[in-house]
């Protein structure tokens, strides 16, 4: 990697802002960290020469060459460190030749690569004939507004990839819903509390409990603890919503620990936090049907229950809604993305795994995935990298990582493609 110090000590500024979404202003619409960190990333393209765009602090724009357009979209805000790290989650850490730090794998390093690959094209001085048009997004993690806001003022390349997924490429994304169910309050707990956002899979749930709901053996046999003398906790290791089996889920023990203890929830641990309606068995070439129930809250006399469900084409959400309504439920769904597919023999396809296989000596061929990306912004996207096969994938976790290794290998792989797309024919 060519400017690989370089690299390193702008990861590291943009490590340090912690990035998750904060509050609305005029000029901060995703809160003051996402405002520096967009603007600190422009400034870098700037210095390289680049031509930028700042599109409200909603999103920025990074533009280089001439031709037919293609489009590279990441981003730069980040989900809540939460709990169980062992470095500063916002300080980049390196130990034994590997990047800790909230954003080494999602999304703030690919980001970043995809700008200095840029670079590298740039400065050799090559003939080419496309438009590279690199977006840095805000508001990834929570909602998506920095898309829509920017096809308001801008219209999208027809072709791109998001460095926000993995290798070798994805061609075909799951439909991603969200679930929230409603189920009556319970007799001997109350303030019931978990997870941190949808798409994360809920480490950490509590409550408080009357003294009729606490009984130390149940308290143990389930794996929980009890802190100052009512208050229960569920501790969990999170993972990203689209890969729950990678996770623990902290509402698993602490609803077994209600049934135990004579509350109605059998059909939380039936249906919402077990598989009792076997949505995971609904599979195809895509992948399999999830559910994660990561978000747990008590609101008007009533539990609500919000899980993440990533559901692969053809399937569609009636597809589970059919199975859900037959169980006696109280739910909304709603909408977040539908399934997308690209056409796997495309020239573009083609390229870029042309480009992974150059550098990694396999003979690779596409994949799907759980994850929604923003390479959904563009008619024929993909997400290409930047996890390796091989590569530990904790997105959303606490001790997000990268080794250098790993790291200096999909740069590789995304300049290798860069430079062939520059000259490649549609």
């Amino acid at each position: 990697m060519k400017y690989y110090n370089d690299f390193l000590s702008d990861l590291k500024t943009l490590i340090s802002y912690q990035s998750v979404h904060g509050e609305y202003s005029k000029t901060a619409p995703f809160g003051e960290e996402n405002k520096k960190a967009l603007e600190y990333f422009l400034s870098i393209a700037k210095k390289m020469g680049f031509e930028t765009i700042n599109y409200d602090n909603y999103a920025g724009e990074v533009v280089f060459g001439n031709g037919e357009e293609l489009g590279i979209i990441g981003h730069l805000d980040v989900v809540p460190a939460g709990d169980g790290w062992d470095t500063d989650p916002f300080t980049l850490t390196e130990k034994n030749g590997v990047l800790f730090g909230r954003g080494t794998l999602d999304d703030k390093a690919g980001t970043l690569m995809a700008l200095y690959a840029l670079k590298e094209l740039k400065d050799s001085g090559a003939l080419i004939n496309r438009k590279f048009r690199l977006f840095a997004g805000c508001n990834e993690e929570s909602g998506w507004k920095d898309v829509e806001y920017l096809k308001t003022k801008t219209t999208l390349p027809e072709y791109g990839f998001s460095p926000d997924g993995n290798f070798p490429l994805s061609y075909a994304e799951k439909g991603m819903y969200e679930l929230i169910f409603s189920f009556p309050r319970l007799k001997n707990f109350s303030s019931l509390k978990g997870g941190t956002v949808v798409n994360a899979v809920c480490a950490y749930a509590s409550c408080t409990a009357t003294k009729d709901g606490i009984d130390l053996q149940l308290i143990k046999k389930h794996g929980l603890t009890l802190k100052n003398g009512n208050v229960i906790e569920s501790f969990g290791k999170s993972a990203h919503g689209s890969t729950p089996n990678l996770g623990k889920n902290a509402l698993v023990a602490l609803f077994n620990y209600f049934l135990d203890m004579g509350e109605n929830v059998k059909a939380v641990c039936d249906y919402i936090t077990g598989d009792k309606a076997n949505l995971s068995m609904l599979t195809n070439e895509q992948g399999s049907v999830t559910f994660s129930p990561d978000l747990l809250d008590e609101k008007d006399n009533k539990i609500i229950i919000t899980a993440d469900c990533r559901i692969p084409a053809p399937f569609t959400l009636q597809t589970v809604t059919d199975v859900l309504d037959k169980l006696d439920l109280n739910y909304s769904a709603t909408h977040r993305h539908p399934p997308m597919i690209v056409e796997k023999d495309g020239w573009f396809v083609k390229t870029l795994l042309s480009a992974y296989n150059k550098i990694t000596g396999e003979n690779a061929t596409p994949i799907s995935m759980g994850g929604s990306t923003f390479a959904r912004a563009f008619k024929f996207g993909v997400a290409f990298g930047p996890s390796l096969p091989n590569g530990d994938n904790c997105c959303h976790e606490a001790n997000e990582h990268v080794s250098v290794l790993d790291l200096k290998k999909s740069y590789e792989i995304y300049k290798t493609a860069i430079f062939d797309l520059s000259k490649a024919n549609f």
